[in-house]
């Protein structure tokens, strides 16, 4: 089901269950009139457009109504801190059409852990606002507390030029900025893929980050992954005291029990084993914090935690 058809639907639901309510509505004039996001939007006579044009009226979500627009998938932007969002489409003189999804965010590190959740770091990298890349008829970027996803229905040339140009316009029009989450600069940043690095807020982030420990009860208050070479590196803020004793300690018992891992092994704080298809995967805990590397030779692993190990 395509993403229009989808917000149709969506958007008849609304109007279903405020009909129920005894609320009049007309489905098709929901607009953020009342909210003022729509003024982000670009207009018709933005220069920057190039030929593009709005197509209809503005349609916002706020809160939990974003369920009704994304099925199955509004929990994620809840839990890096969602505000509201507006989605309006565009067009251009031979009808093809690309639609324009602004989400506002509570800061600028939970649009930075969105952006991270939705891009892959395989696709073309852009100078948009504050970081940005285009894969296939999808082109996602940052800028401030906002995120932008801009979608066409095809990877033609003319669709990616739209998609282009309703980005550049959209990045225009939010003037502030802000940094990523500080943890991120705990990063080595020696031999790290940039584009692969995945900030988080809990833990369905961290389930999508690294599936293994999916079974534990880890008491993440945010994390961050990121790749070095054929391995990654996963570093999570779990609090001093209890919450990262607990947390290692269901971190420990993944690796102890069941079919998934084997030759686990105690030492120095640290814990170690290798699952099913022999990758190696080391555990440690400083302080407040538990830092895994999976798929990285011994050596590597140490060499990554030993430079960690200052900034924190």
């Amino acid at each position: 089901m395509t993403s229009l058809l989808k917000r149709a639907l969506g958007t008849l639901m609304v109007a279903l269950m405020l009909a129920i309510a005894g609320v009049v509505f007309s489905p098709f004039s929901l607009s953020s009139q009342e909210s003022g996001l729509s003024a982000l939007l670009p207009k018709e006579k933005d220069p920057q457009l190039a030929g593009w044009a709005p197509v209809g009226s503005p349609q916002e979500f706020e809160g939990d109504d974003l369920f009704v627009y994304i099925d199955g998938g509004a929990e994620i932007y809840l839990e890096y801190g969602f505000n509201r969002a507006v989605v309006q489409d565009y067009g251009d003189s031979k009808g093809r059409i690309v639609s324009l999804e602004l989400f506002e965010m509570k800061d600028p590190a939970a649009a930075f852990g969105a952006y991270s959740f939705k891009t892959t770091g395989k696709g073309k990298l852009l100078d948009l606002g504050q970081g940005g890349e285009l894969e296939d008829y999808y082109l996602n970027f940052w800028k401030g507390e906002y995120l932008f996803t801009i979608t066409g229905i095809d990877d033609d040339q003319e669709t990616v030029r739209g998609l282009l140009a309703v980005a550049k316009a959209a990045a225009h029009s939010v003037p502030r900025e802000g940094g990523p989450p500080p943890i991120i600069e705990i990063l080595p940043v020696e031999g790290m893929d940039p584009g692969s690095i995945l900030y988080f807020r809990g833990r369905l982030g961290l389930n999508n980050a690294f599936p293994s420990v999916a079974p534990g009860n880890l008491e993440v208050r945010e994390g961050v992954r990121a790749r070095y070479g054929q391995g990654q590196l996963i570093v999570l803020d779990c609090g001093e005291g209890e919450p990262v004793r607990r947390s290692f300690k269901s971190l420990k018992a993944i690796f102890q029990g069941g079919d998934r891992f084997k030759d686990f092994v105690e030492s120095g704080g640290a814990i170690s084993a290798a699952d099913d298809k022999e990758t190696p995967y080391r555990a440690f805990i400083i302080k407040g914090w538990v830092l895994i590397t999976a798929g990285l030779e011994a050596g590597t692993s140490e060499g990554l935690i030993n430079s960690i190990r200052p900034k924190l």
